[in-house]
């Protein structure tokens, strides 16, 4: 993002190929002097981290704890995006980045600026007579977007239609479940403060139903909402994206270890706890480094959500 503690990103790993004025920049001089003389848009404006590590090739990919068929695990090690289709328009950009990770070394960033047509996504089809999803990623936005905009985390759509997902929305940093109903869209808040520059892991499970879809999600650990009879005008069942739907959509977001899964059986109840990986069995039992907040697990709760409420957020 232009403002905001933001993270460097001089680490890119970009998916598409380097432009003329790129390999320029290679053969004559570095960093900021020449996006300046060039007018290309930086990543951030946050500092870089000189030296920034390679990704960690042939790191196993985050544990699937979920029932059902894995349909995505990746923590972009490989510096490629594992099977997402990345969508760039205009001054967006969709990358791997090896300046800042929830784990390893590496990250999927996504950037979008506040100039007409910036775009930036990457989306994930989902199996065809799915009867649940579990979607569970760590995000880390890095700084803060436009007055009366949102950053979106996942969103899930139906034949292109957007019909549920989580955002932050900006100023106010709300954490902010949408479902698109019958009668309009309905904004409940999960938790009211979102602070940027830091990671924090967002799993939603969805039973796509129709007038009866079941929805639960858990922040950080914490079961932040759980709702059986959500009225949805379709099943969210074909595809989940992360990153910007619509240009101007400013945001910078760096993610990590992404799991998809889906099932076609009987889903999993709504409320229900969160699954959690089995214990690898060569690790050391003093080793607790990397768990999956196994504290906040522990304290689990159905609390209520703090506001649900008509309105427009973009």
């Amino acid at each position: 993002m232009r403002s905001g503690g933001g993270v460097g990103v001089s680490g890119l790993m970009p998916m598409v190929e380097d432009r003329p004025m790129n390999r320029v920049f290679k053969l004559c001089l570095a960093g900021s002097v020449v996006l300046a003389l060039f007018g290309l848009p930086a990543l951030s404006s946050g500092p870089a981290t000189a030296g920034a590590q390679a990704c960690r090739s042939g790191t196993p990919p985050p544990a699937d704890p979920y029932p059902g068929t894995t349909v995505a695990a990746a923590n972009f090690e490989a510096g490629t995006l594992e099977g997402f289709r990345p969508a760039m328009a205009g001054t967006g950009r969709v990358a791997v980045s090896s300046e800042t990770s929830r784990s390893a070394n590496c990250s999927a960033v996504l950037r979008a600026t506040a100039d007409p047509g910036s775009i930036a996504n990457m989306t994930l089809s989902l199996p065809p007579g799915m009867t649940e999803a579990f979607v569970d990623g760590w995000f880390n936005i890095a700084g803060e977007g436009m007055a009366g905009n949102n950053v979106p985390y996942f969103r899930f759509f139906s034949g292109g239609v957007r019909v549920l997902d989580v955002f932050r929305q900006n100023v106010t940093r709300e954490l902010v479940l949408r479902t698109a109903s019958p009668q309009g869209n309905i904004y409940t808040t999960l938790t009211s403060n979102v602070p940027i520059s830091t990671w924090h892991r967002l799993v939603m499970h969805v039973v796509p139903n129709g007038p009866e879809t079941a929805v639960q999600i858990w922040w950080d650990g914490r079961s932040v909402y759980a709702g059986s009879s959500e009225s949805i005008r379709s099943a969210p069942a074909d595809t989940v994206q992360l990153g910007s739907e619509h240009d101007q959509q400013m945001g910078d977001i760096y993610i990590d270890d992404v799991i998809i899964n889906t099932s076609a059986g009987t889903p999993a109840p709504i409320p229900g706890p969160l699954p959690v990986p089995p214990p690898d069995p060569v690790k050391r039992l003093d080793d607790v480094a990397g768990d999956w907040q196994t504290d906040l697990l522990a304290g689990d709760s159905w609390g209520p959500a703090t506001s649900r409420r008509p309105g427009t957020v973009h």
